[in-house]
């Protein structure tokens, strides 16, 4: 009975997080703009070679502008939440 709880708990705890990484890491490609041909090379790397592809993706990713804004605005927001402290908003643009 002991190896069917080892199996499960590796399937609980190992597996399935993986599978949840490398889904969000595809569909994250799938979304994203990049150059030409830059997209179709991702995604080839990640199903080929899923999670060394996946771990590679993530820690080469860029960050797009609207989340280096997002970033910007909630260190901003964590600045402006003590007392007496200013909020500041980013210019729309």
């Amino acid at each position: 009975m002991a190896p069917l709880a080892a199996s499960t708990a590796v399937w609980v705890f190992i597996l399935v997080p993986l599978i949840v990484i490398w889904a969000i890491g595809v569909v994250d490609i799938l979304r994203r703009d990049f150059g030409r041909g830059t997209k179709a090379a991702w995604i080839i790397i990640v199903l080929v070679l899923p999670v060394i592809g996946t771990v590679l993706y993530w820690v080469l990713r860029k960050p797009t502008d609207e989340e280096i804004r997002q970033t910007y605005a909630a260190s901003q927001g964590l600045k402006g939440d003590q007392p007496g402290g200013v909020h500041q908003r980013l210019p729309d643009e």
